[in-house]
């Protein structure tokens, strides 16, 4: 049986990719994801394919993202465009002469207040049968009182026109008395962009009256993020004894033992009480908040980490690890064994040196994560300057990629180190790589020297390797704007570093700074390096102060 599965996974994802001349037919024998909408993005964005072919492979794409939307648009004749992108490059006037779904593709929600009642009538009249929700988003942004008419509709409709409003709007609508139980009644309809919003406003350092009549709600229904997000707004306004109530909250919301760790950790911090500590000593997972309490009171830790495995082949696998379909055909298929006994014996063909982060990808769900794996697969394929480098590297990849050599994020980051594609051209020029183009960024010797190269770069201007995470992350330029306003890793403020690492505005950049950093800390220990944790990131603030 074993046999037949993998014989039939194999036969499957024998499709090469050719790197050169992606073609229609190439693309429609591809299957849907991530992988063929990033070949088609490179398609559309070919100045030799027709406007035709473009539409075509247009109609192809799983998840229209705005990069995508983009090379579409680019590719010229308006009147030919698909026709979400037609109707989103409208003016208003020539919008409102439009169908139902045009405008409801085009119509932006900061625009509504600024609509004569005439215009905005007949868009209501065209809408209102087709798109309900849009109606009500409409009718309360032409309402005179736009905050009351927003605590008036669904926390769902609340955030989608939170989301839609400028920024100088929302500070300005914002900027009145927040009926406090009204606020309390949305938050706990538990809406997930509602959430987003609360999220949002408790990390910006404005919006002072919402935060404060936050701070007297009692929101007894959310997530865990959310739970912790309010307690962090309690700390900031100096209720700790609230703030704890939220944190075990959040603790008790979890699912995620990131999550849970995090709660435990904060109250902890709040509280002092060594038992919160003890507790979180005894987590099977590896997490900055574990690494501490063990640190902290001398623990052996309870949690257990996998560097190496024996018996592992030499030899070439099966499939190409380079090739990102055969990645996506592969892991589908695997996931959908349901027999442990099948996937075990499966697991067995992964057993070689250039399939291990495969392996332990599989092994992951096998064992529900309860198992660390830190594993250094293609080591040997680069020259290292010290242990230092290798351990940026390898824990920048183990977040980025799960170490997988032809993955592709939704964003279009490719390979072990993610490269972004506009950064791939300009590194291959730095580095005097000829004839460098994105689909090398699948080959993991390629890819590791381009991400170990960056890494390198910014460790120049940076430093610290979490400050290194964030820009790896969200951008050198994101780093600097965020340190210059002077907010956070502020020498004196309670409990920093701590605070300062949850108040990152991009929740993205947030956790992989503090995940990076566990990964960190644990690659410099098996490399023979012991760090302090707690005296590592007291680092941030002195680096923080001298760049002042």
């Amino acid at each position: 049986m074993t046999k037949k599965i993998l014989l039939g996974l194999f036969l499957i994802c024998s499709i090469g990719i050719a790197k050169s001349d992606i073609t229609l037919k190439f693309l429609e024998s591809k299957p849907q994801g991530v992988a063929r909408d990033f070949y088609i993005w490179q398609f559309i964005s070919d100045k030799k394919t027709s406007i035709k072919d473009a539409i075509t492979a247009y109609e192809l794409v799983f998840n229209k993202t705005p990069r995508i939307q983009k090379a579409m648009q680019d590719k010229g004749i308006a009147t030919e465009m698909p026709k979400d992108i037609f109707c989103k490059n409208l003016t208003f006037e020539e919008l409102k002469t439009q169908d139902s779904e045009c405008i409801a593709y085009g119509l932006k929600l900061s625009d509504v207040p600024k609509i004569s009642a005439l215009d905005l009538e007949m868009i209501i009249q065209k809408i209102s049968p087709s798109y309900p929700d849009l109606l009500i988003q409409i009718k309360a942004l032409s309402s005179k009182d736009i905050l009351s008419a927003m605590f008036e509709i669904s926390a769902k409709n609340f955030g989608i026109i939170f989301n839609g409003l400028s920024y100088s709007q929302k500070l300005k609508i914002f900027d009145n008395a927040i009926s406090v139980k009204k606020l309390e009644k949305l938050a706990n309809e538990n809406s997930p962009v509602f959430n987003k919003t609360l999220h949002n406003i408790i990390l910006d350092s404005r919006f002072n009256k919402f935060k404060d009549a936050l701070a007297k709600a009692d929101i007894k229904s959310s997530d865990t993020n959310t739970f912790f997000l309010l307690g962090i707004n309690e700390v900031l306004q100096k209720r700790e004894a609230r703030a704890l109530v939220y944190f075990a909250r959040s603790k008790n919301a979890a699912v995620d033992p990131f999550m849970r760790d995090r709660a435990l950790f904060w109250q902890y911090l709040l509280s002092g009480n060594k038992l919160f500590l003890e507790e979180l000593s005894q987590s099977e997972f590896v997490d900055i908040f574990s690494i501490f309490a063990n640190q902290k009171l001398g623990f052996v830790p309870k949690y257990n980490i996998v560097s190496d495995f024996k018996n592992i082949s030499k030899k070439n696998p099966d499939f190409n690890v380079s090739d990102p379909f055969e990645w996506q055909i592969l892991k589908d298929n695997v996931f959908a064994i349901s027999d442990d006994e099948e996937y075990k014996k499966i697991l067995e063909y992964f057993k070689y040196e250039k399939t291990l982060p495969h392996l332990v990808y599989f092994l992951n769900r096998l064992n529900k994560y309860k198992i660390n794996y830190f594993i250094r697969p293609y080591e040997d394929l680069i020259d290292w300057k010290n242990d230092d480098e290798k351990a940026m590297v390898y824990s920048i990849a183990r977040q980025e990629s799960h170490l997988l050599p032809a993955l592709i994020s939704r964003s279009y980051a490719l390979g072990i180190m993610q490269i972004m594609p506009f950064n791939v051209l300009p590194f291959a020029k730095e580095m005097n790589i000829k004839d460098a183009n994105l689909f090398d960024m699948f080959n993991p010797q390629i890819s590791l020297k381009f991400g170990n190269y960056y890494l390198n770069h910014l460790k120049e201007e940076f430093v610290h390797p979490l400050f290194v995470s964030y820009a790896y992350n969200g951008g050198p330029g994101f780093l600097r704007r965020l340190l210059e306003k002077k907010e956070l890793f502020l020498k004196g403020r309670k409990y920093e570093p701590w605070i300062s690492m949850e108040l990152i505005p991009y929740e993205e950049s947030r956790f992989y700074g503090m995940k990076v950093l566990a990964n960190y800390v644990i690659y410099q220990e098996l490399l023979g390096h012991k760090l302090d944790l707690e005296k590592f990131l007291t680092q941030t603030i002195i680096y923080t102060k001298d760049k002042k």
